[in-house]
């Protein structure tokens, strides 16, 4: 059997939860209540696993550095991309140099910045995951459990009872789904057989790259092409030049849902993406009134809030209010519903129009 690795993916924007996260420093980099950050508490569940040696992490050039400060890893471990091009792109690279070491390796993908509370139901899940996946024939997913009609997250429906591994249930998948809408989302949730993705695969390298090869038959010719210049003086300018042309798709839109050899794996592992101010209060201590807050707080009559003070210093005082969220930072003050915290987005494309 082919080596196990593991492959972060560093180089997501959290939009959702400015200002806090930046362009400058995003959410993966941003510290947990442990002190710890989204990529260091990643990377430390997943070398406990694989060991620091197989851990690799994609990053495009601007955090780099950043990568660099927080993980101690050599240098040909982090796999630099000259521009960002979303996920399918990243991991095409990863592959690409995995298979040059071990075509039959299993690689564990895994992005940086989500949140996993139980460590050892996720280590036995994807000990589980990589047993499967190294026969070579299937590319395995984990799927969350839902516990609420979640509108934030895409779904897997899973179809007939594939095996049974460890105690674990392993599934067929039936289909991807989009986010849906809460009458959507109540629906799934009544029927059972839909789990939340978890952006978390597992998959030999060689069955990745025939996946690659079948359905982003654009992204596979680049690969090959950048083949040729592993490991030489050209590589660099090869990688800047092919790197810009590849299509900028995630890997559930270009490959996952395509393929028909998917499996899923249902965890229940305190997973969340932490994809907004209201997911990220589930890191905040609640008062009695469902407030979640970090921050110095003085509340009066307010109720199911998320308060964040940047600065643990700064009082904030509320009086009257009911399902707001309140994010006070040294660059900016957020305040709105919480029912809208998905919609962050929208103020940060206004500011760049403004600028």
């Amino acid at each position: 059997m082919g080596q196990v690795f593991a492959v972060i993916m560093a180089g997501g924007r959290g939009e959702r939860l400015w200002p806090l996260s930046t362009p400058s420093r995003p959410k993966q980099f941003l510290p947990l209540l442990s002190g710890k950050s989204f990529l260091q508490a990643t990377a430390e569940r997943v070398t406990s696993l694989v060991g620091k040696d197989a851990l690799f992490v994609v990053v495009p050039q601007e955090y780099k550095e950043l990568v660099a400060q927080e993980l101690s890893l050599p240098r040909e471990q982090i796999l630099v991309e000259p521009e960002g091009r979303n996920t399918a792109p990243a991991l095409g690279l990863a592959g690409l140099i995995l298979f040059a070491r071990d075509p039959k390796a299993v690689m564990i993908t895994l992005p940086s910045d989500h949140l996993v509370t139980k460590t050892e139901e996720f280590q036995k899940v994807l000990g589980v995951a990589v047993e499967v996946a190294q026969k070579g024939e299937h590319l395995v997913t984990l799927g969350i459990k839902p516990d609420r009609p979640a509108t934030g997250y895409g779904y897997i429906r899973y179809a007939e009872l594939f095996a049974e591994v460890q105690g674990l249930p392993v599934y067929q998948v039936e289909r991807f789904v989009e986010k849906p809408d809460r009458a959507k989302a109540e629906a799934f949730l009544e029927e059972g057989c839909y789990l939340w993705n978890s952006g978390i695969f597992v998959w030999r390298v060689d069955t990745f790259m025939h996946g690659l090869s079948q359905h982003m038959p654009e992204l596979y010719a680049g690969l090959l092409e950048l083949r040729e210049h592993w490991g030489k003086p050209s590589w660099e300018e090869a990688l800047a030049r092919v790197y810009s042309r590849l299509p900028a798709i995630s890997i559930d839109y270009g490959l996952m849902e395509k393929a028909q050899n998917v499996l899923v794996i249902p965890a229940d592992i305190g997973w969340s993406d932490v994809g907004d101010w209201s997911a990220m209060a589930s890191l905040f201590p609640q008062d009695e009134s469902g407030n979640a807050v970090c921050a110095k707080h003085v509340g009066i009559d307010t109720e199911n809030c998320v308060i964040y003070a940047e600065n643990p210093g700064r009082l904030v005082a509320t009086l009257g209010l009911r399902d707001l969220i309140i994010v006070e930072t040294k660059e900016a003050l957020l305040i709105l519903r919480r029912d809208r915290a998905q919609e962050v987005r929208k103020i940060l494309e206004r500011l760049r129009k403004l600028s």
